[in-house]
């Protein structure tokens, strides 16, 4: 069936409308060079939006995991936007493509507790990397920085890859952040012990507590009972400031370490997981369960 007198272009078919093969405006560009040429321009500029908006490294897992987001998208690069870390939709299918299918994440039988899912997506920070990390490794990154003991001298390697996505039991996203892991401090934190404890945290209990230790800046940390704590090293989960080799909880509103501010501060992911459970930062004292860890690994 045709296409009727006048009409150029619907999404509407059917006997009464044009069919699946008639061209529309909105879809293809007009036959001929300059409609090819016309269509290659556009989807160069829709590639370079998207590369410029999602940063990827040179990290050796950076490959994989663009050739998975791009997966995602079937190759369209129009459909760059749903690539975000906020997406609930995005993540489910990165972690299931992520593990070959082996974790996915489903519904939880929480049996009046709160069993929420917590997923380290190795790699899984490449495509949302500062601009500042293009044209570098980002899983291996020389940076100075002060420990706990506020000497300045110190020079750190982190490691800048990787994602915490939370679901509550149901499966539904409550919040997700990139994560930087250091990887040695000099004088203090060595590679072999940090991925000693990061490599034991797979379906492995996870918790949330507050550190107040005097002189240290207070702090809500996310543990895992990983059988690390207190024999091998104690690795929180925490806001972005001093550390020893805790985790970093990356959020853009995390204060500067002088700011007094950065006291009462609990970065947006920790909040936001206590709110899923009825709480708040200033009413979470001592230890609250809260669910599981899963890794994946993108390689």
């Amino acid at each position: 069936m045709g296409r009727l007198p006048g009409l150029t272009c619907t999404a509407r078919l059917g006997d009464a409308w044009i069919d699946e093969g008639t061209m529309c405006r909105l879809r293809t560009s007009s036959p001929g060079l300059l409609g090819v040429w016309e269509s290659f321009r556009m989807l160069a500029e829709w590639k370079d939006k998207y590369e410029k908006s999602h940063v990827y490294s040179t990290a050796p897992e950076a490959i994989t995991k663009r050739a998975i987001d791009l997966k995602i998208i079937g190759g369209d690069f129009r459909r760059g936007g749903e690539i975000r870390l906020d997406s609930e939709a995005y993540l489910k299918r990165l972690i299931e493509l992520a593990s070959g299918g082996r974790k996915k994440v489903g519904v939880v039988e929480s049996k009046g507790k709160a069993r929420l899912q917590f997923y380290i997506i190795r790699g899984g920070a490449e495509g949302f990397l500062p601009d500042w990390l293009l044209g570098q490794n980002a899983s291996d990154v020389i940076t100075p920085g002060e420990a706990t003991d506020g000497k300045k001298a110190r020079t750190f390697r982190f490691d800048h890859n990787d994602v915490l996505a939370v679901f509550d039991g149901t499966g539904k996203l409550i919040s997700s952040a990139r994560l930087e892991r250091p990887l040695s401090i000099t004088g203090k934190w060595s590679q072999e012990k940090a991925d000693l404890v990061y490599n034991s945290w797979d379906r492995k209990e996870v918790f949330v507590y507050r550190n107040a230790r005097p002189g240290w800046i207070p702090y809500l940390g996310l543990g895992v009972e990983d059988g690390m704590r207190g024999k091998v090293a104690t690795v929180d989960m925490h806001k972005q400031e001093a550390t020893n080799g805790c985790i970093f909880i990356v959020d853009p509103d995390t204060p500067t370490m002088d700011d007094s501010n950065l006291g009462t501060f609990e970065p947006k992911l920790i909040n936001d997981i206590l709110a899923s459970i009825g709480r708040t930062a200033k009413d979470t004292k001592g230890r609250v369960s809260l669910g599981v860890m899963h890794v994946v690994e993108i390689k």
